[in-house]
């Protein structure tokens, strides 16, 4: 078996989205001091207490690295029409997880400032990657077929 690199693409891809899951999004803090730090699957109010109601953004998540695991099984059998549908469904997954975080995050903001953290980066990278594994595919698929075509017998 062949070794592509667009299999590298979704291994890393997966792995950014595993890591995002446990790792805070971003911090609220008000104009008196009080803190809100907002997770994936909760948000820390000022007095401590947890909120699930944000759990949405987890989920969605969530389903997207088992989209990216299975994408990235599929990839072992080069499935290439399969591979892409999977590669444009998980950017409309994480697209839609970035709407998500918005509407959130503004419901969230009412006057506090907003500081970013890393988790909030790590799905844009996953999402520039599957764009870039999209692409590979898109090449490797064109290649073989291109060296297959040259094979044909003629009459």
């Amino acid at each position: 078996m062949k070794f592509r690199p667009y299999q590298l693409f979704y291994v890393i891809s997966l792995v950014l989205l595993i890591a995002s899951l446990f790792i805070s999004v971003a911090q609220f803090i008000e104009s008196n001091g009080a803190t809100s730090v907002l997770g994936n699957f909760s948000l820390v109010n000022p007095d401590g207490s947890n909120s699930y109601s944000v759990c949405a953004l987890g989920v969605v998540l969530s389903f997207t690295a088992l989209v990216e695991l299975f994408a990235l099984f599929v990839a072992s059998f080069q499935n290439f029409e399969l591979q892409k549908r999977l590669s444009i469904f998980v950017i409309l997954l994480l697209t839609g997880y970035y709407i998500l975080l918005l509407i959130v995050s503004l419901l969230i903001v009412e006057g506090s400032e907003v500081y970013v953290q890393l988790a909030m980066l790590l799905p844009f990278i996953a999402l520039v990657l599957n764009v870039m594994a999209f692409m590979a595919v898109r090449r490797t698929e064109a290649a073989i077929l291109a060296r297959a075509a040259g094979f044909r017998l003629r009459d």
